[in-house]
Order: C-alpha cells, then sequence, then structure tokens
C-alpha cells in the first residue's frame, strides 16, 4: 500500500456506533491490539482516541492516556506509527510512555527520538502469548490470593514501583493511588496480613486479556508467589471467556520469563515498552545541579 495524504482523526469513543467500528477494524489483530482494545471495550478514561485514515479507510489507531501520560498504538506502516507519535507531541506534549508491538511502536519511538525525547531504558520487551485450553492453575504454597481492597492501594503502588525508578521511601501520590485503581482487575496475594504480590489487567478485549504490573516484594521473590497470582489472574479471566493471555516483560529478565514459561507461555515476538525522561522536570534538576554547584563555589 502506497501511503499518502494519511488524516489522523480524533474519535468520539464513546459514541456506541464509533466504538463498534473501532473493535471491528482492530479485532482481526487481537494480541497485537490488546491495549487498545481491552480499553475500548472497557471504557477506559480520560482517553483519547485517533484513527489514522487514508481514502476514507483505517490505517491504524492510537490511544493517549493522560493519567499515565502514555500512548499506545496499532499501525499498518512505520509512515503511520511517526504520524501518529508526531499528533501525539502536537497534542498533548507530555508523552513519558509508548508501548505497542515492536514492528509498530519502533518507529514511533524513534520520531520521538527525533524530537529530542531523552530515553530512560532500553525499550525492547519479549513478547508472550498463552493459549488457554490446556491451562493448569497453580496455587499458592501459602498465603491467599484475593482482588485488593481500598485499604491495599498505597500498598499495591509502593509494590508497582518496582517496575519503575520510583524510590520506595517517598510517600505515596494520590496520582499513584489513581493509576492503580484505573487497572480493570487487580489481585494480591496477602501473607500474615501483608500484601506481598501483584497482578493486574485492563480487562478482556475480544478472546484475549493482557496481564499488566505484576510486582513482588523483594523480600518474598523467588518463591513462586508472583506465578500464583497470574495463575489465579488467569483463571479468573478464562472464567469471563478468555482464550488467551498475553504479557510482556524485559528482555533480559530471566526469572520473570521463568516465571511465565513455567505457567505454559511461549515468547512469540517482541514488545516496545518506551519510556523518556521527564524533560521539564529534568531541566529542573539540572538547573538545581547547577545553582547547587555555584553556591559551594562561592563558599
Amino acid at each position: 500500500m502506497f501511503f499518502m495524504n494519511i488524516k489522523i482523526i480524533e474519535q468520539d469513543h464513546n459514541n456506541v456506533q464509533v466504538r463498534r467500528d473501532l473493535i471491528a477494524y482492530l479485532q482481526p489483530h487481537e494480541t497485537q491490539a490488546l491495549f487498545l482494545l481491552g480499553n475500548i471495550q472497557s471504557r477506559f478514561g480520560p482517553a483519547f482516541i485517533y484513527v489514522a485514515e487514508q481514502e476514507g479507510n483505517k490505517v491504524g489507531v492510537c490511544g493517549y492516556y493522560p493519567t499515565f501520560k502514555a500512548c499506545t498504538l496499532f499501525s499498518e506502516s512505520d509512515i503511520v506509527s511517526r504520524l501518529f507519535a508526531k499528533e501525539m507531541l502536537k497534542r498533548h506534549g507530555e508523552v513519558h510512555t509508548i508501548l505497542g508491538m515492536a514492528n509498530m511502536a519502533k518507529p514511533a519511538y524513534e520520531e520521538f527520538l527525533d524530537h529530542g525525547r531523552e530515553p530512560l531504558e532500553d525499550p525492547e520487551q519479549v513478547f508472550l502469548e498463552l493459549e488457554m485450553s490446556d491451562f493448569v492453575p497453580v496455587s499458592p504454597v501459602e498465603g491467599i490470593v484475593r482482588p485488593i481492597k481500598e485499604e491495599d492501594v498505597d500498598r499495591v503502588a509502593i509494590l508497582t514501583r518496582l517496575l519503575r525508578p520510583v524510590p520506595s521511601i517517598d510517600p505515596v501520590t494520590e496520582e499513584e493511588r489513581v493509576k492503580v485503581k484505573a487497572s480493570d482487575v487487580i489481585f494480591c496475594l496477602e501473607i500474615d496480613g501483608k500484601v506481598v504480590s501483584v497482578a493486574a489487567s485492563n480487562g478482556l478485549a475480544i478472546q484475549a486479556f493482557q496481564i499488566l504490573n505484576v510486582a513482588t516484594d523483594p523480600a518474598y521473590q523467588r518463591r513462586g508467589y508472583a506465578r500464583a497470582v497470574c495463575s489465579h489472574l488467569i483463571r479468573y479471566m478464562q472464567k469471563r471467556g478468555a482464550e488467551k493471555a498475553v504479557i510482556f516483560t524485559g528482555k533480559d529478565n530471566m526469572a520473570a520469563q521463568k516465571c511465565y514459561l513455567s505457567l505454559g507461555f511461549q515468547i512469540v515476538g517482541h514488545y516496545y515498552v518506551g519510556k523518556f525522561q521527564d524533560i521539564r522536570g529534568f531541566c529542573e534538576k539540572r538547573r538545581e545541579e547547577q545553582c547547587s554547584q555555584m553556591n559551594t563555589l562561592q563558599l
């Protein structure tokens, strides 16, 4: 397909017919567009959804989620991916994360870099799938797995900091609490009254769902707790019609890969989680450092 005259159009995804059209377009590519499909199905918000159109035909979909300052996309070409990146920068400015299958997200990621964004870490992840027809659940050797409660939110926020460069000693912010509550489904493993492991999902798309934010307290790692929580989440979603689960993790995170492979997942491709510096905060920090150095010199 020769990509010219592509238009990026914002969608009213609260409109029933618009939402049906988006789902119909993405459904044949379900596992490649799970963030989008899951969020559209669950009516996750706040959200901004955009479609790339050429001659009246959809050639890509992109979602921006201001709570997380993140975007995710499904794209039929590198050109469309780059156009989405430019549009997100123009319309929203603050984009700290981009997620998507590597072949689709990499061109957008590179566009962000071309616009001066500073990467935080290697974006490449491994992408795993689980066909659930032969899934064998795993029970915890101790403790109980249950849905999180309101009083667990701060603890869950601290655990999920293990997935990001946030000091665990800092007070939990309201923004972090909102992010925890944004997940459609969250299970935790509790031992002696303490939540030690968590796993979440943004819900069922069509036949598949995505496991997100798996984290275990470092003092309780390598005891099979993450495996037990993920197993419980898989079984829960299976009862609601899920036939396939997907998850992504760092390409060098062998412990996580071993955990997921032991549940029956198979590595089927690569995913991109591109994280960027908060440029404003980065610049403020540099100014503070420079002022501190000047004061030291004056002393």
